[in-house]
């Protein structure tokens, strides 16, 4: 199965009215080589959530992360070890989640990682606070301060780093905003947020960067409140990421109170007698071509909902952000576009491009590699408006799907851009509610977050991370059918130009995309919790997987390097062995989007095998870390001879015989349980093995 690719060139300049200057087509122009990504690597079977980092070291590890919600005081991590063709959580995992419990967290997560390997990872306390973490040896223990940073209330926070930790010239900063902490001239009962920057020199204590303008004896952006000292500027929106520019400033892409306006704020970076560090602070306005900010209704024309920035390697900057043209009263009458602006010196700003072509295109996500080459990436809807209402809240009948633009030449005369569609199917089926926290008030879906991100490895080669939303799971509120979250997953380029250099030619170290069977590398079978990633053993160590069938059904096939026993390692962390093959199926124009449906084996302490399969479903309750419950009540029929599992699953329990459907992102794992599934009302189990994901169609 192939995804449509959309390659296209930007020159020229159109007039859409309303402020809007967009950068057209040029058809005749050359398109770079089609881009091509991996099968969906889910991250987690277990666990939902949404608004994934991704993070690389440069050894190849890569990080991901997401919040679970304070009410939990958990937020995850996992790490994969094979190039992003499996992930595990981290063997610090403290429970069932995060490095350490604080009495908060579980909220907003950042994750960054020095040169040397170093991970630092910020978790939000209900707003209260930031919980900060460096794990120096890849998650196996970690430091942690539950109270970390100099305001309150705070939220949405982001790294930059310069150095590694040690050094003695080692800084880590971090910016967020200090919620409802600024004045509001025009209404002292309405406060504003204030973006502010902190700096900590061992990665878990941080303290004010003094705002310069104020020790000037200047007051910059009415900056005063609770946020005074170490405020960037009082005219915040919502903040986006930083990065440290080659000259040591600070670069924060963010947008302005009434969200018309993205701002780059740059912070020229003093070290004082003492330690104390100060930011001489000024704002660019890096959209006013779109969204000139005229009275008296400007609207909502700006990023949504985040702007991001990114510097490649020869020091230029990029920022993406999404707006909608607006009427001159401010109400919406077209659907949010993408776009890109660039910079060779942060100081001096083009016109902003436009990257994304149809639909409704938002919550963007911009990264960069070597001097000129750039890529963002972005939620997409394949419909503008519904009854003439534009706002993503109001699409409740959208397909939405994953994109990505990728520019190889972003400051030649007429730079060209390559648009992909990275998903292989519709993540989510619906509305997406743009108005954050007060989602939980509205009732509406947040089931992706505000989020997604994009990276690239060694080779340039991209990586997303977003939430797969096809899980059938779902409620019905007064914003009509909002989804449960999904589970994470990370999808690697494959082929197509590469952010550093040349072309990506096939699936290199990493996920491919293989269709009906794939198989695994031996030895890679382990327990990762209690610091260690301890082996497994051979019974739980994957050497293949496969998907097939006959009249009745799916045949579905696991081995394993030996089932001589069934037994666990008692070092596995339980004495119930699961070996589980699952997979998505995508229905369209359908709330829930999909079914995530598995097929398994489970032996109780060695003992007779049950064979089974299921429907994911959310677990009993609320307030649970394990959203997606794998149970082993429904026998099937199943054999177990030599090293080899099958499994034949009827064709009722996938929905029926549907010729040229595609089960995607079929993966075969194993686990360990402490009881069977059966019995387990949280079905929590521990990951020990898991494929590469492969596709089938159905005949």
């Amino acid at each position: 199965m192939s995804r449509m690719t959309l390659a296209f060139a930007l020159a020229g300049s159109v007039s859409l009215g309303c402020g809007f200057a967009v950068v057209g087509a040029d058809a005749a122009a050359k398109a770079a080589p089609a881009m091509t990504f991996s099968h969906e690597v889910v991250v987690d079977e277990q666990r939902a959530g949404f608004e994934p980092d991704i993070a690389i070291d440069n050894a190849g590890r890569m990080y991901t992360t997401i919040p679970n919600g304070s009410s939990e005081a958990h937020s995850f991590i996992w790490q994969s070890l094979d190039h992003g063709k499996s992930f595990q959580m981290i063997p610090g995992q403290f429970g069932l989640g995060k490095p350490a419990t604080c009495p908060q967290g579980g909220g907003d997560t950042e994750t960054q990682i020095d040169k040397k390997g170093d991970i630092f990872f910020s978790d939000l306390q209900n707003l209260s606070n930031l919980s900060n973490s460096v794990s120096t040896n890849q998650g196996a223990t970690w430091t942690t301060n539950c109270l970390s940073v100099p305001n309150s209330p705070v939220d949405r926070m982001w790294y930059a780093i310069h150095g590694n930790l040690g050094d003695p010239d080692f800084a880590i900063y971090e910016e967020y905003d200090a919620a409802a902490s600024g004045t509001n001239p025009n209404d002292p009962n309405a406060p504003t947020n204030q973006l502010v920057e902190s700096v900590s020199h061992d990665g878990i204590t941080f303290t004010p960067v003094f705002n310069g303008n104020l020790t000037d004896g200047k007051v910059d952006d009415n900056c005063i409140g609770g946020g005074q000292l170490n405020c960037v500027t009082d005219n915040e929106g919502i903040s986006g990421n930083q990065v440290l520019a080659k000259n040591g400033d600070l670069m924060i892409a963010h947008t302005t109170e009434d969200s018309n306006q993205v701002v780059v704020s740059r912070g020229k970076l003093t070290m004082e007698p003492g330690g104390q560090v100060i930011a001489h602070w000024k704002h660019m306005v890096v959209n006013a071509s779109l969204c000139p900010d005229k009275a008296p209704n400007p609207g909502t024309c700006g990023a949504s909902n985040f702007a991001t920035i990114a510097e490649d390697s020869a020091g230029h900057f990029y920022v993406a952000f999404s707006s909608q043209k607006n009427n001159a009263s401010g109400n919406p009458v077209g659907p949010y576009q993408t776009y890109v602006v660039a910079s060779k010196d942060g100081d001096h700003w083009g016109k902003p491009m436009l990257v994304s072509r149809d639909g409704s295109n938002a919550f963007s996500w911009v990264n960069a590699g070597s001097s000129g080459r750039v890529a963002v990436a972005w939620y997409h809807a394949n419909e503008t408006n519904e009854g003439g209402h534009y706002l993503l809240d109001d699409l409740t009948h959208a397909e939405i799907s994953v994109q990505v633009g990728e520019s190889i030449d972003a400051f030649s005369s007429h730079p060209h851009w390559s648009v992909a569609t990275v998903s292989e199917h519709p993540i989510k089926y619906g509305p997406i509610c743009t108005q954050g926290l007060n989602c939980t008030v509205s009732m509406g879906d947040r089931s992706l977050g505000d989020f997604l991100e994009v990276n690239h490895d060694a080779q340039g080669a991209l990586l997303l991370s977003y939430v797969d939303d096809t899980s059938n799971t779902y409620t019905t509120g007064p914003t009509g059918a909002v989804a449960e979250n999904g589970p994470a997953v990370v999808v690697r380029q494959i082929g197509g130009p590469s952010l550093i250099s040349g072309t990506i030619r096939g699936a290199g170290t990493g996920p491919g995309a293989p269709y009906g069977s794939v198989t695994d590398a031996t030895g890679d079978d382990v327990y990762s919790a209690n610091t260690q990633r301890t082996a497994a053993g051979d019974n739980l160590d994957l050497t293949s997987a496969r998907i097939s069938q006959d009249k009745n059904g799916l045949v579905v096939t696991m081995t394993a390097k030996s089932l001589s026993s069934l037994l666990p390692s008692p070092l596995a962390g339980g004495t119930t062995a699961e070996w589980i093959t699952r997979f998505t199926t995508y229905d369209p124009h359908t709330a829930g989007n999909g079914h995530i449906y598995y097929a398994g084996m489970e032996s109780v302490g060695g003992e007779q095998q049950r064979y089974f399969a299921g429907d994911v479903a959310p677990t009993p309750g609320t307030g649970t870390e394990i959203s997606m419950l794998f149970n082993s009540n429904t026998t099937i029929s199943g054999a177990q001879q030599g090293n080899t599992i099958t499994l034949h699953v009827p064709w009722s329990m996938i929905g029926g015989h549907k010729g040229g459907r595609v089960l995607y992102s079929a993966t075969a794992f194993t686990a360990t349980a402490a009881g069977t599934l059966a019995q387990n009302p949280l079905g929590l189990f521990n990951l020990t093995d898991a494929t590469m994901p492969f596709d089938y169609v159905v005949k």
